[in-house]
């Protein structure tokens, strides 16, 4: 559970850095923004150093879009994690929460397992998640595209709140791209990973 856990980007990270780079050299982005964990800003930077148009970029770092906080359980192995949320509850896997349940209720569900209760809750990921959306989308003029480097979890959580029609989101691939267009409401376009 890695969370706010400050860990250095990896080799492997830094390669799917460079593919999505390659990926989105051709693309126009005004706003470049990244998470303020320092994997987020070094996979920001390998990504804008592919870019055919980074030079005319502003870069910006927020907080609200920093990985999902877990509480007790930065840094603990995720499946045991799982084990303590989930199993009281009956079930076997995260997954199986989520499913039944939905992907923000888990968030509560952790925060409550949590021993601190420090864990982030579902209404605290939802305002979060719409604040950096509102916060993006009034810096940007109509046509700009803004480029975002955030996290697995934060992503996941946000393309469920932001669905057209209410699917729980799968957990993004490190290096994937999500689209989320503000043209009018918010919502996620489908796109490959």
């Amino acid at each position: 559970m890695q969370g706010w856990v400050d860990s250095p980007l990896t080799k492997k990270g830094e390669s799917q850095a460079k593919a999505t780079g390659e990926r989105l050299a051709d693309v126009t982005f005004s706003l470049a923004i990244s998470s303020d964990m320092m994997r987020a800003i070094h996979t920001l930077d390998i990504i804008l150093a592919q870019n055919k148009h980074a030079d005319t970029i502003k870069r910006e770092v927020h907080q609200d879009v920093r990985e999902i906080y877990f509480g007790s359980f930065e840094g603990i192995d995720s499946v045991q994690t799982w084990n303590m949320i989930s199993r009281p509850l009956g079930y076997l896997t995260q997954e199986a929460l989520i499913n039944q349940y939905g992907l923000l209720k888990v968030r509560d569900f952790m925060h409550d397992a949590d021993p601190f209760h420090e864990a982030e809750t579902a209404d605290h990921t939802e305002i979060r998640i719409k604040n950096a959306v509102s916060k993006i989308t009034n810096e940007l003029q109509d046509g700009e595209n803004a480029l975002v480097v955030s996290h697995g979890t934060l992503l996941r959580n946000l393309a469920t709140i932001y669905s057209a029609d209410g699917t729980i989101a799968k957990q993004p691939q490190n290096g994937s791209v999500t689209i989320l267009d503000v043209t009018s409401a918010p919502k996620v376009i489908p796109s490959g990973q």
